[in-house]
């Protein structure tokens, strides 16, 4: 970026017609390089020139790492902009010899990028590609750094003669930083030792530059030269939003914030890219790298060089800045990217805000900032323009998945690739990292099994750097003044963390009774933006990759998890899972907004040796119950038997009972009949002769649905008769029901009638809703049968209401089945297939795929039917 402060020295006034076309370019050609190399005669600049070039074919050239290989694109291209524009028309005797030294030294440093590149351009093209992705990234990443110091050295060199002192300290800086990069390849060579072993040592390395650059305060801020113009995906409206408010004020004052990794630095630079930003404000468009202001001074010299401000000794600084912010004939805009690093500076925040509200009291400026959080820094005394951004989300799924193909274009049409995008909660910097691999020989399936395993820690590609890694950047947020200051925080979101689902703000006091200030807790968390409110408001939600670094690194302790297993065991009350209950509706539609969380707990508790597991148990049959009427899923009364069948769990008969129910109505008859006779054998053992009967009454209609109606109704009298010696008139009465449907089975419809009659009769007598509705379900049936059609339809569908009342959709299905058989038998067909339409709908909708079969089967009949007549 060509910046608009005007003190530079007299050679880069000057320049030939090549060298303008050059900087004026956004995207520089190799041919007009080249044409502007032809337009000198220094034999010195000639050489410089040429090396760069092949930097930049080759850098162009390799096959893989094409980001690290474009940035290096980019900053040798600025950099040979730089020497050409610098030197443009100059004879070689007027160019000072302290230049002419510098010059000699960026040719012998773009000899040793050259090197560099040349080994990883055969890596590239050698069948181990893969095996070198992440070195060879590093050592770009080397080389980019080499070249950033390399233009940081030269532009003193070329532009400030005044200056030598400060650039001996230079000197000495770049030296060390090359020290550095040649201690990291040395590193890098022991690649195989392990990719943790790497990432040590690279974090140790970053510390210690991060010392030696706070004992220079004048050389260790780097270049606020803009970054590129970013590819973005799913975020073009957004950056509508915020160009638009750039222009509804003089003076604009915008924030872009949310949570770490969702590409808020590359929103902010698409705007300040944007056609309309750059001819508003031209070259007076300044980036200040905050990431890298870790003190109060540090942030105020940033700006400094942001603008190109010359080195100064002055004792204030800022007041420099500020009188050349007020001078300044032109509109400027500033993007403070990163702002969380200045602002969380301990003790300082009040000395930073200083600095923002004077920097934002000038008519003439405008300003951006980038920052984690949910609400912009000083709104007490910076007027940000309204309205405000909302916090940057997730990408859509479709957005997700462009910026994943634009990376690894391999994956096109991969299965799995949907499903691994939403693990990843569709975050942008996890789909970056994540393609990366992709990019790097790992199929989809793979990363998946990976996630798994290793969760965060997969999506770690640098050590210590945020850009290159969740766990880095989930870190910075936890490391916040704020987070750190609140003792109930980090406890919060361990809680929530457990919670795929999110948690409901009403049960929030009822999760973690140990935690008195989750109010004030939650508020820090959503300022940090390490959570996020459901679009409802109705609950709190924390992103898949935060979500499983902080089960990784900050489990919750055993008492706290313990609450929160039992506020969950209470939502399934053991009298009110059946819709025989009055209150069953309202349990099944809180329920139904917790399933993945329960389920998540459940399967947590059953393998947890510290926990209950007896309790555990208890709490998986009665949620199997509720599931049984709703939409019936085996997974969680599975594990519950395996669990008790180690412990010896006294409940194992009834898991067997109740999963023998569920996969009874899923159709797997075989399974469940071997499950209800084991379950009846266990009854027996244990003396409950009720729920013996009860299996008994199962293995009755499964006699019935094999066609052995004698056998089905020997054992279903025999169950109720047990039933009615023990007292439960409603268990004998629905083996009467049993007995009903197995005559209607047989073709004695006039029998089904009766006994269905009789046994409804007996339901209402202990007030049974349900069960009445079940018979009289089965009396509409048998009515059809009889040919009695108009009382058959009233029987049926008053039954279809009933159920509709008490929740009970797998009976609302069968009532619309029974009314489609009653109307295709009374030849009336359109409605016929209109009901087993509505029918299947609903099978489907609980998960009742069989039954779906079944009824597309009737419906295919009744198009033959309608085609015929």
């Amino acid at each position: 970026m060509v910046l608009f402060h005007s003190k530079l020295s007299d050679s880069s006034s000057s320049l030939t017609s090549a060298g303008t076309a050059i900087l004026g370019g956004a995207q520089v050609s190799l041919t007009l390089l080249e044409k502007a190399m032809d337009g000198t005669n220094i034999p010195f600049v000639k050489g410089v020139a040429g090396a760069a070039l092949e930097v930049i074919k080759i850098a162009k050239a390799i096959q893989s790492n094409r980001e690290e290989c474009d940035s290096l694109v980019e900053r040798s291209t600025s950099l040979l902009v730089v020497i050409l524009g610098s030197l443009a028309g100059k004879i070689e005797d007027a160019i000072p010899d302290h230049v002419k030294r510098g010059v000699e030294r960026l040719t012998t440093t773009f000899y040793e990028v050259l090197a560099q590149l040349s080994i990883i351009d055969k890596r590239a093209r050698s069948w181990r590609a893969v095996v070198y992705y992440i070195d060879n990234g590093e050592k770009l990443k080397g080389c980019w750094t080499k070249l950033h110091w390399a233009m940081e050295e030269f532009q003193v060199t070329s532009k400030v003669d005044s200056c030598l002192k400060d650039l001996e300290r230079h000197e000495e800086l770049r030296k060390g930083q090359e020290r550095i990069m040649e201690s990291q390849q040395e590193l890098h060579q022991e690649l195989q030792r392990g990719r943790n072993e790497v990432r040590d040592g690279f974090s140790a390395m970053q510390e210690a530059i991060k010392a030696q650059n706070s004992s220079n305060l004048s050389s260790s801020v780097l270049s606020g030269v803009m970054p590129p113009d970013p590819r973005i995906f799913g975020r073009h409206e957004y950056v509508d939003k915020a160009v638009k408010l750039l222009f509804s004020a003089p003076s604009a004052k915008i924030a872009i914030l949310g949570p770490g990794g969702m590409g808020k630095t590359s929103v902010a630079l698409k705007v300040i890219h944007d056609s309309l930003v750059v001819e508003r404000f031209g070259d007076n468009r300044c980036w200040v790298p905050c990431e890298q202001a870790t003190s109060v001074p540090l942030f105020v010299e940033l700006v400094a060089k942001s603008l190109n401000l010359p080195p100064s000794s002055a004792s204030d600084r800022l007041a420099e800045i500020i009188a050349f912010l007020k001078s300044s004939k032109v509109l400027i805009i500033l993007l403070f990217d990163n702002f969380e690093t200045p602002w969380d500076i301990e003790g300082q925040q009040s000395n930073v805000a200083d600095v923002l509200t004077a920097i934002a009291s000038i008519p003439s400026v405008s300003f951006i900032i980038t920052m984690r959080g949910n609400q912009p820094p000083s709104s007490n005394t910076i007027d940000w323009t309204e309205p405000r951004l909302p916090s940057l989300t997730q990408l859509d799924l479709g957005a997700a998945e462009e910026a994943f193909l634009r990376i690894s274009p391999s994956a096109k049409g991969d299965q799995g690739l949907t499903t691994l995008l939403e693990k990843l909660d569709c975050m942008p910097l996890a789909i970056t990292l994540m393609a990366k691999l992709s990019e790097a020989g790992e199929t989809v399936s793979d990363l998946l099994e990976q996630w798994k395993s290793e969760r965060t820690r997969l999506l770690d590609q640098s050590g210590g750097d945020r850009r290159n890694s969740i766990e880095v950047s989930i870190k910075l947020s936890l490391d916040s003044r704020s987070v750190k200051g609140n003792s109930d925080a980090i406890g919060l979101l361990s809680v929530l963390a457990m919670l795929p689902a999110g948690a409901a703000l009403v049960r929030l006091p009822d999760m973690c009774p140990s935690i008195p200030g989750w109010r004030a807790a939650l508020r820090v968390l959503r300022g940090a933006s390490l959570v996020y409110d459901s679009a409802d408001k109705s609950r709190i939600q924390v992103l898949s990759p935060i979500q499983s670094y902080i089960l990784l690194h900050h489990p919750l302790g055993q008492e706290p998890l313990k609450e929160l297993r039992h506020s969950y065991y209470k939502l399934v009350p053991t009298d009110k899972t059946t819709p025989e209950h009055p209150e069953f509706k309202e349990v099944a539609k809180e329920l139904a907004q917790e399933e993945i969380n329960m389920e998540t707990i459940l399967i947590n508790a059953l393998h947890d040796h510290n926990e209950d597991r007896g309790a555990a148990i208890g709490a998986s049959l009665y949620y199997s119950e509720y599931l049984f009427y709703q939409q019936p899923r085996t997974e969680i009364i599975a594990e519950a038997i395996q669990v008790a069948r180690a412990i010896h769990s006294p409940d194992l008969p009834y898991c067997l009972y109740y999963h023998a129910g569920i996969l009874n109505r899923q159709g797997s008859s075989d399974v469940a009949e071997s499950l209800f006779q084991e379950a009846k054998d266990e009854f027996i053992r244990i003396g409950d002769p009720g729920f013996a009967a009860q299996c008994s009454g199962f293995l009755g209609t499964l006699l019935r649905d094999k066609g052995q109606y004698s056998e089905a109704r020997a054992v279903l009298e025999e169950a109720r008769e047990v039933l009615l010696a023990l007292g439960d008139i409603s268990g004998a009465a629905q083996r009467l029901l049993n007995i009903a449907q197995t005559l209607y089975a047989q073709g004695d419809y006039k029998s089904s009638f009766s006994s269905s009659e009789q046994a409804r009769s007996e339901f209402i007598g202990v007030d049974n809703r349900v069960g009445s509705l079940r018979c009289q379900m089965a009396s509409g049936a048998a009515l059809g049968a009889l040919e009695d059609y108009k009382a058959a339809e009233s029987t049926l569908e008053e039954a279809r209401l009933g159920f509709i009342d008490v929740g009970d959709l797998f009976h609302v299905a069968w009532c619309l089945t029974y009314l489609g058989l009653t109307f295709k038998e009374s030849v009336d067909y359109t409605l016929a297939m209109a009901k087993y339409e509505e029918s299947a709908a609903i099978f489907g909708q609980i998960g009742y795929q069989n039954w779906v079969e079944q009824s597309q089967v009737a419906i295919d009949e009744l198009r033959r039917l309608l085609a015929s007549k």
